[in-house]
């Protein structure tokens, strides 16, 4: 027996059709016909829910591609990115740096300051919202234009987005807060936090170098290290938000590498990381000596990572990528000893990026989750604003 759906179920499936198709939309742009044969909806009902994208302002007509058959292209649809944007932002020890994307996550503008790592958590708060204003200008961008902002910070995040604990040197009074309450009240928007690790993760997973691979440990290593994981596709947080910070182990080495950074203060060759992996490329001896502890020290404890998680592949992020294959390889050498058999070691894509983009993922991740709510809770198809995420 057949039984008639209610208006209200044919309203709801018109939205989540209406939804798919916004969906298949944003994954490439599309003709009406294809969109009906990648649903499994017939014509009529695709042309209904294309026409309520277009009416919405969610999808928009695009330019027709070059085509070598006679006659006009059938008309296709793509994503309106442009309709609204998201801010991720990377505060950290002694930079923070912002990323303004578009509701693909294509960047519009991005822009980085230091800061000394013993600056206070209220002048931190406002440079990072210096920082927003400055990507938001040089995009060309009012504050309206942001739907939701992710946010990346040093230490263990909890779901309420505060800071439950921090191991390292600086940041004065940054225990304790409640980053996402403060920032969204500061900024007037949604505001996504997590662990600056776990961004880098996703991100890498996202637009990175992860990209093809399920089983990840990624190492964002600066002036701290610590690592995230992925687990079959998923970021794996851990009970409390605090998986991947085995650098709290002094015995695995991660505490130890700056170290050996500081140990050429007074060889000729400046003590930072750029500097070593400058001189390590022209052979000078006092630098391919730090490299050389500085790789072992970090080596350590990747391989207590890999051999705890077994991933496919170990990315190795942060400031220590700019030190390219230089640093790829002494810490690839090291990781052979310690782990017969052990995962493919790769270089970030993103380097010091990761974390920002990251931010700027879950802030897109939070604009998907809240309209598929509303597609299911509520009586019309939502438009796209702001509106669309709440405080």
């Amino acid at each position: 027996m057949t039984t008639t759906p209610r208006s209200g179920d044919r309203s709801l499936l018109r939205r989540m059709n209406t939804h798919a198709a916004l969906l298949g939309v944003r994954d490439g742009q599309h003709t009406v016909t294809g969109l009906a044969d990648q649903l499994g909806i017939s014509r009529t009902a695709a042309e209904d829910v294309v026409r309520d994208l277009v009416e919405l302002g969610w999808v928009t007509p695009a330019d027709a591609p070059a085509s070598a058959r006679p006659g006009r292209p059938a008309r296709s649809y793509r994503f309106a990115a442009e309709a609204g944007h998201v801010v991720g932002l990377d505060i950290g020890v002694h930079k923070i740096l912002g990323i303004v994307a578009d509701l693909e996550g294509r960047p519009r503008a991005s822009h980085k300051v230091s800061i000394d790592e013993d600056a206070s958590a209220a002048d931190r708060l406002a440079l990072a919202t210096t920082v927003v204003e400055a990507c938001l200008a040089e995009a060309g961008l009012d504050t309206e234009a942001v739907w939701c902002a992710g946010v990346g910070s040093p230490g263990v995040i909890d779901a309420s987005g505060t800071v439950t604990r921090y191991g390292g040197n600086g940041l004065p009074g940054w225990l304790g807060l409640d980053l996402a309450d403060t920032l969204s009240t500061r900024w007037g928007v949604p505001v996504r936090v997590e662990s600056d690790n776990n961004l880098g993760t996703i991100a890498e997973h996202w637009r990175g170098s992860a990209q093809d691979a399920r089983d990840v440990v990624y190492v964002l290593s600066g002036n701290r290290t610590s690592a995230g994981i992925l687990i079959g596709g998923s970021l794996y947080r851990g009970h409390s938000g605090g998986s991947g910070l085995v650098g709290a182990l002094p015995q695995l080495g991660w505490a130890e590498a700056p170290r050996h950074v500081d140990s050429l203060a007074g060889t000729g060759v400046a003590p930072t990381r750029e500097a070593m992996f400058l001189a390590a490329r022209d052979g000078i001896p006092h630098a391919l000596a730090a490299l050389d502890g500085f790789a072992a020290s970090i080596a350590t404890g990747v391989v207590a990572m890999s051999l705890a998680v077994d991933p496919e592949l170990i990315v190795l992020g942060g400031g220590i990528s700019r030190g390219g294959e230089i640093i790829l390889d002494a810490i690839r050498s090291h990781i052979d000893e310690l782990q017969p058999h052990a995962p493919r070691v790769a270089l970030s894509t993103l380097g010091d990026e990761s974390v920002a983009m990251g931010a700027v993922r879950i802030a897109l991740d939070a604009i998907d989750a809240q309209l598929l709510a509303s597609v299911q809770a509520e009586a019309r198809f939502p438009s796209p604003s702001r509106g669309i995420l709440t405080l």
